[in-house]
């Protein structure tokens, strides 16, 4: 039984349902056909030209990604921007683009749960809940599993995530035991964080006079980096969205993106 985009889009509605998203965002199908076929399907956090060129050498037919292709309304379609011809080449290759941004952060199993599983945080409560279903939402608070320092605490971070270098800000000497978390960017949710007990926020993206306003409450801030944060769930996403699609009787290749590298390097 061949399957269709429509098949991969219902898969992941049931992994990570479009109404846990935020009403700012835009998921779901941004380019192509519910009808078109599938054979292989494959997951990145970027839709970036080199992740495109890399879906056209392996012959993918739907490309699943974190971050939207088509975030604001388009008023144009200059076929010589970036944007254009990535649009085109996708077009002309009948690749279909599906996005599952803050739907799969939200939800159980998500983004944020892997990040806390890989740095061994016990999680017990949602940073902000959703309004439409309290067990999922975005960002996550939890306990370490012995008190640390928050310099110690990020220096584990760095080698557990295997980055090259993680940002903080705070006393370097604060005692730290639970935690918020926060997948991406997490500077929208520094007041919810300050609203809880944990005594540390680690995100992937913070910025300065958030950093400032935590560094003044007494509190500590982990930046690991947006991509970096991020990451980690595409092969975990591919494996999901496999077992999906096999419940449905369809036997689809899926694999994450080999290409992807984190836009900034450090010297």
């Amino acid at each position: 039984m061949t399957a269709s985009v429509g098949d991969i889009l219902e898969a992941l509605e049931a992994l990570a349902p479009e109404r846990l998203a935020e009403e700012w965002d835009n998921v779901g199908l941004q380019l192509g056909s519910r009808r078109w076929p599938v054979h292989r399907v494959m997951t990145a956090l970027d839709p970036t030209p080199g992740v495109i060129q890399e879906v056209q050498a392996r012959e993918g037919d739907v490309l699943v990604t974190h971050h939207p292709l088509i975030f604001s309304p388009l008023r144009s379609l200059d076929l010589d921007t970036p944007l254009g011809s990535m649009l085109l080449a996708l077009l002309t290759g009948r690749i279909a683009v599906i996005a599952a941004h803050t739907n799969l952060d939200a939800v159980r199993g998500g983004v944020n749960d892997i990040l806390a599983s890989a740095l061994h945080i016990q999680l017990e409560d949602i940073l902000q809940p959703s309004a439409l279903d309290g067990s999922c939402g975005i960002g996550r608070v939890g306990r370490l599993p012995s008190v640390t320092t928050l310099e110690d605490l990020a220096a584990d971070i760095k080698d557990r995530m295997a980055v090259p270098h993680v940002r903080f800000a705070g006393d370097p000497q604060l005692p730290v035991r639970c935690v918020a978390l926060c997948s991406g960017s997490g500077t929208s949710l520094t007041d919810s964080f300050l609203d809880t007990t944990a005594e540390v926020f680690i995100t992937g993206d913070v910025r300065y006079h958030q950093a400032r306003d935590i560094e003044a409450h007494g509190r500590g801030v982990i930046d690991i980096g947006h991509f970096e944060s991020e990451h980690l769930i595409l092969e975990k996403l591919a494996g999901l969205l496999a077992k999906q699609l096999a419940k449905r009787g369809l036997d689809i290749s899926v694999e994450a993106c080999l290409s992807e590298r984190a836009p900034f390097r450090t010297i």
